[in-house]
């Protein structure tokens, strides 16, 4: 029976287990390795090309020394060496037709050679200052044929007018490639 002197032992009451707490995420530092790796192999670069400019003295160029303000070609000088009766028939004629050639005053020619010519304001290429070139002909270009021609240098040169610019170009090289042409 029921004796109420008896407790009994009381349950608490509890409320439902709950659903385990997610893991509590720790955030970790961000890693120095990349930045790091990138910053490194900048500075060694850096480092390497400038040891090697100054070894290779090149501490002192600037834009004017990588641009070619220089003849880019200068034909080689040769001479000819005659043989026999051509060659005195080669020189009768050429004392007598000084100024006879290809060309005449007016004539529209181009720059045959597959590369740059140079237009020089005097005669003639041996011992030029580089203020003598004024300006250079592309493969192609055309020009006027304005004077007559002299010889300089062993070569034969023709006054012309390229856009403007009033100079003597060679009719062709020391070596017999022809630079004008029709």
């Amino acid at each position: 029976m029921y004796d109420p002197t008896i407790t009994q032992p009381s349950v608490p009451s509890s409320p439902p287990p709950a659903a385990p707490a997610p893991k509590e995420r720790r955030k970790r530092p961000r890693s120095l390795f990349w930045p790091g790796f990138a910053g490194g192999f900048l500075l060694l670069s850096l480092l390497s090309c400038g040891g090697l400019a100054m070894t290779l003295g090149l501490t002192k160029i600037g834009l004017a020394d990588l641009q070619s303000n220089g003849p880019v070609w200068t034909p080689v000088e040769a001479t000819p060496t005659p043989q026999g009766a051509q060659a005195s028939n080669a020189n009768a004629n050429a004392g007598a037709n000084q100024n006879a050639g290809l060309f005449q005053a007016g004539d529209i020619v181009r720059n045959l050679a597959n590369s740059r010519v140079n237009i020089r304001a005097i005669p003639g290429y041996q011992g030029k200052p580089n203020g003598d070139i004024l300006a250079q002909l592309a493969a192609g270009d055309t020009m006027q044929i304005t004077g007559e021609r002299t010889v300089a240098d062993q070569l034969v040169w023709w006054r012309i007018n390229y856009k403007g610019v009033q100079g003597w170009v060679a009719e062709a090289t020391a070596s017999g490639v022809q630079i004008l042409g029709k």
